[in-house]
Parts: structure tokens; C-alpha cells; sequence
């Protein structure tokens, strides 16, 4: 089946299938199973970086590559049809430099952009706290003025990359001022930030995840990320083009689910034949096959509308939703085929896409979240 809508996408599934072979079926075993504390993979950052795919789509003046947001979609699905882990690292790097991007100014831009481009920094989006998370206006880290400099204080939690960031978008509220703001940090080696590696993910275990204490940690006046209280405005505009990648991550993985449940219903034999002449498991794959083309039909959408510059929010929420359940189902009826061979993961892929899933339905707002932005616009509020 064709997969494209634009003949641009194939070129990208070749440049990454390419460099999945050289650089990330060697380690991908091996981070999965790293033991305990992980270690964040920064040489295979740097590749993913020297390669180009964390500023697939920032411009060109800054070290991107300059590509339409369908063809960084299309970057991410097959990255993470390859290993959706090593993806997120691809994916993270994008979404944590969003906001400097579209809300910086001229000399953050300049200053910034072009090292978390290309992998020589590594930057992280600093949102979510212990009761802030699906609520992040219920945000109470707080960055006090202390004239040429702000003073935060404040925990966050489950923050991508936050255990090894160099550069970090925080988000915080201004003492005195009830909305979210946004800083910069450039500074992490400072003693009062304090990160630390969450231990014992389910899933997504070659990127890792941070907890962040933050105690007194300067920051530059100058460092104040676009106007004061649009914080929150960022955030969700920043979050609404990272649900697209998150839905071409999941459209990956039921990708890659439905693949090998094919090839394992091909080659398996039950009752004197192969089990793909067994009409509930061709009703398994039939039903995989449709959604998975369903989940395409709107991550591409949702992309084409954001770079014809259209508004996409609704769009995007749809895509998140559905693809993000699509791969849940899809790795659920592999497991299902592969039956006790894809429940140990010695025999096969299927224990690892069954983990690495779970997440996609949680992370850049929850499935519930994205069917109260549908139903919000739909119905109206």
C-alpha cells in the first residue's frame, strides 16, 4: 500500500531506514536493556543530530533543515516504526525548541536554536509538576524579580531529557503575576538545579526522564521568554504541533505492530496450515490494517494544515487520539498473534512496542484531554 500523500515522504522513509541500519538496530537492544541507573544515550543524540533530524523542520538559519511539517511527521513515524524510543530523543529535541523559535526573540533565536538543532545541546520542555500535570495553569513554580535577575523556586516532574538538559524552556508563574510565564535556563550546572534520572520506566527507556528540584536558581533577566503571562499560551501552542508528532509516533508503531503480525501469521503453522488462512486472525489484521490507514489520513492532515499556516488545534487532537489508540490496539492484537512469542521478548519485538505504546496515550495531554479540545470546539464552550 501506497503510504504517501506527497512523493517528498519517500525520501525521508529511505533516509531513515538507512540510517536506522546503521545506527540504531546496533544499540537498540542494549538501551532497552540497560541496567539501572540509565544513562542517557549522547552519542546516539549527537548522530541523530549530525544527521539532522532534531532541526528537520527549523529553519536554515539556524543549522535546520528547513523541511514542511509533513515531511518531519513522516521523519518521526518511521523512526519510530524502526524504535520508537530512539524517535522520542528526535522528537523531544523538536518540541523543547518550539517555543524559542515561534516566541523568542531575534538574539534568543541567534543564541540558542542552532546548538539544540544539531545535537550539540540538549534541551528539554519544563512544564509538568506533581499537581500540574493535565492542569499545567495549577502551576506553583515561581521566579521571583530580583531586579537584573529572577530567582525560581519550584519542582517539576517527568520531564524528557530533564536529568541531562544543557538548556531548558521553563515554565513558571512571576511572584506577584497569576499566569504562566516562560525563562529560559542556559545554565543547569548551577547548584540549585537539581536533576535527577526517574528510575524503571515501562517504556521509552533510551530516553530517559527527569525529576528537577529547583532551589534558588538564577536566571537572566533577558531570558524571559516572550511577553510576561503568555506562558501558558506558549505552551499550549507548543503542545498543540507536538501532538501531531506524537500521533506519527504512534502511527509508527501500529506501522510496525501490524507488519510483524503479518509476517508472524505468514510463516506460523496451526491445524496443517499457516494461521493467516484463519479467518479470525485475518479479521485482526484486516481491522489493524484499516486503522492504521484512518490514523495516517489524519496525522497528514493535521500536518498539511500546519504548513499551509491553518489553524489545526482540533485537527491535531484528533490525530493524537486516534493514532495514539490505533498503536494500542495494533500492538495488543500482535501480541495476540504472536501469542507466548511475543510475550518474551527473547523471541521478538512485541514485549517492546507493547511497552514502549502505553505513554503515547499520556504524554502531550492525555486522550481524555485531547476529547475535551475535540468536544470544546465541536459542541462550543
Amino acid at each position: 500500500m501506497n503510504k504517501n500523500v506527497d512523493p517528498c515522504q519517500e525520501t525521508v522513509r529511505e533516509m531513515v531506514k538507512t540510517f536506522a541500519e546503521k545506527h540504531m538496530y546496533p544499540v537498540s537492544k542494549e538501551l532497552d536493556e540497560m541496567p539501572e541507573p540509565r544513562k542517557f544515550p549522547k552519542d546516539l543524540y549527537r548522530e541523530i543530530g549530525k544527521a539532522g533530524f532534531i532541526g528537520y523542520g527549523m529553519p536554515k538559519e539556524y543549522e535546520g533543515q528547513g523541511k514542511s511539517f509533513l515531511e518531519y511527521v513522516t521523519l518521526v513515524e518511521e523512526l519510530c516504526y524502526h524504535d520508537a524510543a530512539i524517535g522520542l530523543l528526535c522528537s523531544v529535541g523538536e518540541l523543547a525548541t518550539h517555543p524559542i523559535i515561534n516566541f523568542g526573540n531575534d538574539e534568543q533565536k541567534k543564541k540558542y536554536v542552532a546548538d539544540c538543532a544539531t545535537g550539540r545541546k540538549i534541551p528539554s520542555f519544563v512544564l509538568t509538576e506533581p499537581n500540574a500535570g493535565s492542569d499545567a495553569s495549577n502551576c506553583t513554580t515561581v521566579a521571583v524579580d530580583k531586579g537584573d535577575h529572577y530567582l525560581v523556586n519550584g519542582e517539576k516532574i517527568f520531564i524528557m531529557h530533564g536529568d541531562v538538559t544543557d538548556l531548558a524552556v521553563l515554565f513558571c508563574k512571576i511572584e506577584g503575576k497569576p499566569k504562566l510565564s516562560a525563562l529560559i535556563v542556559d545554565d543547569t550546572t548551577q547548584e540549585g538545579w537539581q536533576a535527577r534520572t526517574l528510575k524503571n520506566k515501562l517504556g521509552m527507556r533510551a530516553a530517559t526522564t527527569g525529576g528537577i528540584m529547583i532551589k534558588d536558581v538564577k536566571v537572566p533577566k533577558e531570558n524571559l521568554l516572550g511577553e510576561f503571562g503568555k506562558g501558558f499560551r506558549y505552551a499550549m501552542g507548543t503542545l498543540d504541533s507536538a501532538r501531531i508528532g506524537v500521533a506519527a509516533q504512534g502511527l509508527g508503531l501500529a506501522q510496525r505492530a501490524l507488519d510483524e503480525s503479518v509476517a508472524r501469521a505468514k510463516e506460523r503453522v496451526a491445524f496443517g496450515a499457516p494461521i493467516s488462512k484463519l479467518q479470525a486472525i485475518q479479521w485482526m489484521i484486516a481491522d489493524m490494517a484499516t486503522r492504521v490507514e484512518a490514523a495516517r489520513a489524519l496525522c497528514y492532515k493535521a500536518a498539511q494544515m500546519s504548513d499551509r499556516g491553518e489553524r489545526f488545534s482540533v485537527e491535531a487532537a484528533m490525530a493524537k487520539l486516534y493514532s495514539t489508540e490505533t498503536a494500542n490496539f495494533c500492538v495488543d492484537r500482535a501480541m495476540q498473534i504472536w501469542g507466548g512469542y511475543g510475550y518474551i521478548e527473547e523471541y521478538s519485538v512485541i514485549g517492546k512496542l507493547y511497552r514502549d505504546q502505553r505513554v503515547l496515550e499520556i504524554y502531550e495531554g492525555t486522550s481524555e484531554v485531547q476529547r475535551l479540545v475535540i468536544a470544546g470546539n465541536i459542541i462550543g464552550r
